[in-house]
């Protein structure tokens, strides 16, 4: 937080997470810039509203609980288990922000409310389930086909080498900035991935494009052709 003479600033933050503040604590602030994520109990409402703001992405407003907030940001790869709050109250709200991968069934709702900020990944066996759970929802659901894909999150390149190291077919969920190298060919990709569900950008070369686009299933992002000769 910045201080100026007309106040404080706060700027220039992934998240700003208010729970557990008073519209009192929000007075001496004179403005907010360039946040991404604001997480805001519905008590400061009014409070937040009379603050100047500027590139907010988004402000999501929290119920009132007797329970706890357990707010989980980031790319965050989570079991299954995660909704059923062993070790907490039914009271509870579940606050997932960011990107979040579900690896596992969901075999019981143990929060109140379960509210989705961002892009929630899961199977889609699970999509009734996930369907029931999510109470508010700001952003995405993509659900993936395959028991057991591979995850890929970052920036990174695959080859006709790390293909060739596949036994069978590979369903791939790809959250970030990927490349397919310019070795690899439409037989290669056809033989070694069943699903791509992508979050992010894919780029290929030219002749990938139509491929990679019948094995996406779900595509939030783009499927892009490379530009061989800018890269020559």
């Amino acid at each position: 937080m910045e201080h100026t003479e007309q106040g404080n600033i706060i700027s220039n933050t992934g998240i700003l997470d208010l729970t557990g503040k008073k519209p009192e604590d929000l007075e001496g602030i004179s403005l907010i810039e360039n946040v991404g994520l604001i997480f805001a109990p519905e008590s400061l409402s009014g409070a937040l509203m009379k603050i100047p703001q500027r590139n907010v992405g988004m402000t999501v407003s929290l119920p009132t609980t007797s329970g706890k907030i357990k707010v989980l940001t980031g790319q965050l790869t989570l079991s299954g288990d995660v909704f059923a709050n062993q070790a907490g109250s039914p009271e509870d709200i579940l606050v997932l922000a960011g990107q979040a991968i579900i690896t596992s069934s969901i075999e019981k709702i143990g929060f109140s409310e379960v509210i989705v900020a961002g892009q929630l990944i899961a199977p889609k066996s699970q999509e009734g389930m996930i369907a029931s759970a999510i109470t508010r929802l700001a952003g995405q659901i993509a659900y993936y086909n395959s028991a057991a894909p591979r995850l890929f999150m970052g920036d990174h390149t695959f080859s006709k080498d790390f293909f060739d190291l596949i036994d069978g077919k590979m369903a791939m969920v790809i959250v970030g900035s990927y490349e397919i190298a310019a070795d690899v060919d439409v037989e290669t990709i056809k033989q070694k991935i069943s699903e791509i569900v992508l979050v992010g950008e894919l780029t290929v070369p030219k002749a990938l494009v139509p491929v990679c686009q019948f094995l996406a299933t779900t595509q939030l992002g783009s499927i892009q052709a490379r530009d061989e000769q800018a890269a020559v």
